[in-house]
């Protein structure tokens, strides 16, 4: 974040002299409205105070930085949101919550303060690493969120100790329409974007696992058949306004004539796990969203004979909004983990999932009970 001198506020603004320069062959500058200028209500130093407020999450905190008092404080952060007409952060019982519209307007506003900070250092160059934005917003799928993402910002983080990194995870619908809406940078989701605003890098296939308790009846099996596996209560992700691309393959072999015993539906892979805690039944999850389990040795994975399940990650980011330097950094990291892991079959395009099914006669003999 930007850091300054300061008394009782924020001076960024260079001390100007008494006298002006002319304007005859300065370029752009008959092309400032000066009724425009007059109306403007909002000021740098307010701009410095929502950063720093931002940066805390808690009005004391950044008054206390900045050694302004609270209540001053409070009443800039009031005019600041009246002058650009929308809400900007809202108060929670641990502090300060920046809205979607605050963080486009932190992305606005940066910019505008590392202007006027060179500024005061004249022509004197920046490091490379203080050139980068302070403020990355990145979201993901939960598998994703898992592994993947948290290790590549904290590969970021050592680059930039002082960038301000941030981290979302929903469902693939949710986490396009934050990248549409500016209030995340990128994000990795399980299905090509829809809307032709935004870019879908494939990135990588995930694995889906079937997961057990370690006394499980289950879990002493070197190989499981398919049928003896979908006997058993499967906890999924799915359920009311949730598309989830498990129960869709599970769905394909109810078609085939299969019965699938589907336990109980959840909103993500915490409750999947949470469940195979209490002994419900075989989770169905990412392999990565439960990958320190099965290291620690709490889950176990279940080898199924005929059941191959996938699914392929892709970046997503926007079309007509230019990366920041630090993101278009964070994409070449998460291009570098495409690279060491692209290991695709040659499934069509538009087969993100598959079910490679070998049935034996007893299998089939389960299928027709």
């Amino acid at each position: 974040m930007l850091h300054h001198e300061r008394r009782t506020e924020l001076d960024i603004l260079p001390n100007r002299g008494s006298g002006s320069l002319p304007a005859a062959g300065l370029r752009g500058v008959s092309d400032v409205d000066a009724d425009a200028m007059r109306q403007l209500g909002m000021t740098l130093n307010q701009f410095a105070l929502f950063v720093a407020v931002a940066k805390f999450s808690n009005v004391t905190k950044a008054s206390a930085e900045l050694r302004v008092s609270q209540p001053s404080v409070s009443q800039q952060l009031r005019q600041l949101e009246l002058s650009y007409g929308a809400k900007l952060y809202r108060r929670v019982s641990k502090g300060i919550e920046i809205t979607e519209a605050g963080q486009l307007f932190l992305r606005k506003i940066i910019p505008i303060l590392v202007q006027v900070a060179k500024l005061g250092n004249g022509h004197k160059s920046l490091p490379t690493k203080t050139r980068a934005p302070e403020i990355l917003t990145v979201g993901g799928i939960f598998s994703a969120s898992a592994v993947l993402l948290p290790s590549l910002l904290a590969r970021l983080q050592q680059r930039y100790p002082k960038a301000a990194l941030e981290f979302r995870t929903g469902t693939s619908e949710h986490l396009e329409r934050l990248v549409r809406n500016s209030a995340v940078d990128m994000a990795v989701t399980d299905r090509e974007a829809p809307s032709e605003e935004l870019f879908s890098d494939l990135l990588r296939r995930e694995k889906v696992v079937a997961f057990v308790l370690p006394g499980h009846s289950l879990a002493r099996r070197k190989i499981v058949r398919l049928a003896d596996l979908i006997a058993e209560p499967l906890i999924i992700r799915g359920g009311k306004g949730i598309s989830g691309r498990t129960e869709s393959a599970l769905k394909r072999l109810r078609d085939q004539g299969m019965e699938v015993n589907i336990g109980m539906r959840c909103d993500g892979p915490a409750a999947i796990k949470a469940a195979v805690r209490q002994k419900m039944g075989v989770g169905i999850a990412f392999e990565d969203s439960v990958r320190a389990e099965i290291d620690s040795g709490e889950f176990k994975i279940l080898q199924v004979r005929g059941l191959d399940l996938e699914a392929k990650s892709f970046i997503v980011y926007p079309k007509k909004r230019p990366l920041s330097p630090l993101a278009q950094e964070f994409l070449e990291l998460l291009r570098d983990a495409r690279t060491k892991r692209r290991k695709f079959d040659s499934a069509p395009p538009d087969k993100r999932w598959s079910i490679r099914m070998r049935v034996d006669p007893l299998v089939e003999s389960r299928m027709a009970v």
